[in-house]
Order: structure tokens, then C-alpha cells, then sequence
């Protein structure tokens, strides 16, 4: 079985344009997921799935895989699944779609979100998540979910959920981290079969799709601080993160 990573960038961000190329401590964004994604134990083959020459130019700075793709489209996992597609897998190899805004994102997060489907061949589709404060869980640039008992998602929200109007006792919250491993075949269903659903534009959620067909979509908790950028102030966080970042500082100095 392959393993293989893509990473979706697009320099037409509408709340940040141009953020692969943002500069973080003297990198590019793109190039701190490109590296941290490379660093994954179980990952045969990392690549940038992007539509833009600036993005193919600063990939080949640092000798990465640049595979170009579509303009018009506009998903990530799509963008994603149209590169994956000159890569020759088989339906049981496993894509792992890693946000190119999470520049922070521990190696280790990839393994973790990919061992459901290596322990259980029925499972599809997962994602990481972690927990929230109250801070987070008003924000609407965090996508919450709740889960069953299971943990596969029930619904994902950019909205305050689970509600606390009558709460009677504080459940876990959480949120996805934007890292999801698919089977390859399941991939290509998702993306060239199952239509847009209402909820999923309602709320500009891909995985929401999954779940209104019926799919589970299998959550796996992270322990590892993320952040990921959207903003100018979010990359300002995100730097001030990373000076202390035992990993980074391993990396950057190699």
C-alpha cells in the first residue's frame, strides 16, 4: 500500500491572498508544510497540488514535487484528487489531504490521522480534531464538530456547536484539524460522484459532504498545538509559535 501527501495551495486566498508564499522566520509557508509533511514515518511521497507559476517556482527552490492543476477549481481535496490522479494508485493506496496553512502541523499528527484506515480496511475517510476553549469555539474561522461515540462526525459547524443554551453538563468540544487521509478509491468517489450538499455550502465544509450521503467520517484526537493561518495576524502568531518550536529549530538548522 502507498501512502502519499498532498498539498493543496492557491495564491487567490480570499482572506489572505498569496499565503503559500508568505514568509514565516525566513521560509515560505508552503515549504514548513512541504518539510514537516516529508518528516512522516509511514508517507512514500509528499506533493504541492497548485495552479499557479509562483507556487511551481518557489516548490522547485527547495527541490519539492509540484504537480499543477485546474485554476478553476476551487476545492482543496479536488485540487488534491486531480493531481493524485498522475500518480498511477491503486484503489486501496491512501491520499492524505494536509492544508497548505498549517505551518506549524507535527509529523506525527499524519501518522496518527492515517492509522484508522491501516487497522480497519472499512474505514474511508478520517480527520484529525482536537479540543477548544471558549475562544476558539466562537470563532468562525474553526470549523467545531461533534461525534458520536465512536467518534465519527455527526455535523461539522464554522458556528458555536455543540449548543450551551440548556446546557446540563459541559461535553467535550472540538475542532478539526485540516488533515485527511482518504482511500484513494473512496477519494475519487467523493470528489467526481458525490454532488455538493446543501449543508456543505451552507457552511463551506467539504467533509460535510461525506456525512449527508451517509459516509462516517472517523475523528482522531491530536494532542499537538496547531494554528492555522488565514490572516496576517494569524501569521504573526504563528511566527511568534514557531521561534520556540523544537522542531523547526531541527529542521532549520540542517
Amino acid at each position: 500500500m502507498k501512502i502519499v501527501i498532498g498539498i493543496p495551495a492557491r495564491m487567490g486566498s480570499t482572506r489572505f491572498p498569496g499565503k503559500p508564499l508568505c514568509k514565516i522566520l525566513g521560509r515560505t509557508m508552503i515549504e514548513h508544510c512541504f518539510i514537516r509533511s516529508s518528516l512522516s514515518e509511514k508517507v512514500s511521497e509528499v506533493f504541492v497540488a497548485g495552479c499557479d507559476e509562483e507556487v511551481e517556482k518557489e516548490v522547485s527552490k527547495f527541490e519539492g514535487n509540484f504537480i499543477m492543476t485546474d485554476k478553476n477549481i476551487t476545492r482543496p481535496g479536488l485540487r488534491v484528487a486531480a493531481a493524485a490522479e498522475k500518480l498511477n494508485l491503486d484503489n486501496d493506496d491512501i491520499v492524505v489531504v494536509v492544508q497548505g496553512d498549517e505551518p506549524l502541523l507535527n509529523p506525527k499528527m499524519i501518522d496518527l490521522a492515517i492509522q484508522p484506515l491501516l487497522e480497519n480496511k472499512d474505514i474511508l475517510i478520517s480527520n484529525l480534531c482536537s479540543t477548544i476553549n471558549e475562544e476558539e469555539w466562537k470563532d468562525p474561522g474553526e470549523i467545531k464538530v461533534v461525534c458520536d461515540l465512536e467518534m465519527n462526525a455527526i455535523y461539522m459547524s464554522r458556528s458555536p456547536i455543540p449548543s450551551v443554551i440548556h446546557e446540563e453538563q459541559r461535553a467535550i468540544w472540538w475542532k478539526q484539524v485540516c488533515i485527511m487521509p482518504f482511500r484513494w478509491n473512496f477519494m475519487k468517489e467523493f470528489n467526481y460522484n458525490l454532488k455538493e450538499t446543501p449543508l456543505e455550502l451552507q457552511e463551506s465544509i467539504e467533509m460535510i459532504r461525506a456525512i449527508q450521503n451517509g459516509y462516517k467520517v472517523r475523528m482522531v484526537p491530536s494532542p499537538y498545538l496547531t494554528k492555522s493561518v488565514d490572516t496576517e495576524e494569524d501569521r504573526k502568531i504563528v511566527e511568534k509559535l514557531m521561534s520556540k518550536d523544537p522542531l523547526f529549530l531541527k529542521y532549520n538548522e540542517s
